[in-house]
């Protein structure tokens, strides 16, 4: 019911924008099967492996004038399970974006709803890849950016997150964010400049309340090297104060922690060869109802063999742990998945290949707390139909 009236009034909004009239309209829908089988579905110490269908039926739905865009994409991920029916599911989601641009202002308003499997997300989450419990995750991030000289912006934006969950054991939370900053072009190629953020975190659960408050002051910069390799950086320093009730009796625990923030991409686009490096440090709320800092290593690299076909390889290491000194999570998780990528039509492909998932460590909600190694191995195809569907200008 929820996403059918977030569908309805988003739809109405992007047909009834008070954009300029000369406009573009977009129907299209995606439709794209995944086949797999894994050898260890929910990544415990006892195996049980299924063959899976995943489709995610998506209506896209957009409007393009000349100085803004308003765009929608709503639809369900379903999930079929051969071997282990109870996880069997169908979830809806619903993603919206706009932006308008002015001589010198630029505005822009993303929001998502969704619904979906805790485990589906448990890399970034809880670590417990076994649970089916439905997370309720609700977004909502507005920003401004002003051109107030020839080479210098003023930026603000506001990112806001709510994940609730449907069973006990989980600790619903919340998170709000605001980050103000200002950006030089120094050179053609070389962009600086600094960001504050204040971050405020939240969680509640039938036996704790948790609250984190979270300052960062951060220097930004990217790069142009060449025309084929671009560099993009953020470092910072940040300062976290948190406050734990026990719903059950005892007093309040309080701390204070600081560290370092960061998030450095390193991109190259060649003739054959596609390469992506990424290297961040970032808090995360979870809903073992704490906030974690997750160190996070990744790799993409894509080899064009043929004008039709193509090699990919994606890999990822991150480390979890607690961000203050009352809680205990300390948990590693790695992934490595090459694939076939074969283009038989402009808006029809293939995409086959193999995923391997690591995790190791314990928790401080109780997840693998022996901290024995779990992996699984999985094989899968993908059909991607990306439909171009219909085009209206007015």
């Amino acid at each position: 019911m929820k996403i059918n009236i977030i569908t309805a009034v988003l739809t109405a909004t992007l047909f009834q924008s008070p954009f300029a009239n000369a406009a573009e309209y977009i129907i299209g829908a995606d439709f794209s099967p995944t086949f797999s089988y894994d050898d260890n579905v929910e990544l415990r110490e006892e195996e049980e492996g299924s063959f899976v269908t995943k489709i995610t039926p998506t209506l896209l739905l957009s409007r393009s004038v000349e100085n803004g865009s308003i765009a929608l994409n709503t639809g369900y991920r379903v999930e079929r399970y051969a071997s282990l029916s109870e996880l069997d599911r169908q979830d809806p989601f619903a993603n919206f974006s706009t932006s308008y641009n002015t001589e010198r202002s630029n505005y822009g308003l993303n929001a998502g709803y969704s619904e979906r499997a805790q485990r589906s997300i448990a890399d970034e989450d809880t670590g417990d890849f076994s649970s089916n419990a439905t997370v309720t995750s609700k977004s909502l991030a507005p920003s401004y950016q002003y051109q107030f000289t020839e080479r210098d912006f003023a930026y603000t934006s506001l990112n806001y997150s709510e994940r609730t969950y449907d069973t006990g054991g989980f600790s619903d939370n919340e998170s709000i964010s605001l980050t103000g900053g200002w950006r030089r072009n120094l050179s053609e190629r070389l962009t600086g400049g600094l960001a504050m953020t204040y971050s405020e975190y939240e969680s509640e659960s039938e036996r704790i309340e948790s609250q984190y408050d979270s300052y960062n002051l951060s220097v930004t910069s990217t790069y142009m090297m060449s025309e084929r390799w671009s560099f993009s950086g953020q470092v910072g320093y940040r300062t976290t104060e948190s406050e734990t009730q026990s719903l059950l009796g005892g007093p309040n625990q309080t701390d204070r922690s600081a560290g370092s923030l960061f998030d450095f991409t390193a991109n190259y686009l060649g003739e054959l060869n596609t390469l992506t490096f990424s290297l961040s440090r970032s808090l995360n709320p979870s809903g073992e109802g704490v906030v974690n800092e997750t160190d996070r290593l990744s790799f993409t690299w894509i080899r064009n063999i043929a004008e039709t076909l193509s090699f990919s390889v994606n890999t990822a290491y991150q480390e979890t742990s607690s961000a203050d000194d009352l809680t205990n999570t300390d948990r590693e998780f790695f992934t490595f998945s090459p694939s076939l990528n074969w283009q038989l039509q402009r808006n029809l492909a293939l995409k086959m290949g193999y995923q391997y998932r690591q995790q190791k460590g314990t928790s401080f909600g109780g997840f693998n707390t022996t901290g024995d190694k779990v992996d699984s191995n999985m094989v899968f195809l993908t059909v991607n139909y990306d439909w171009d569907g219909l085009r209206l200008s007015r």
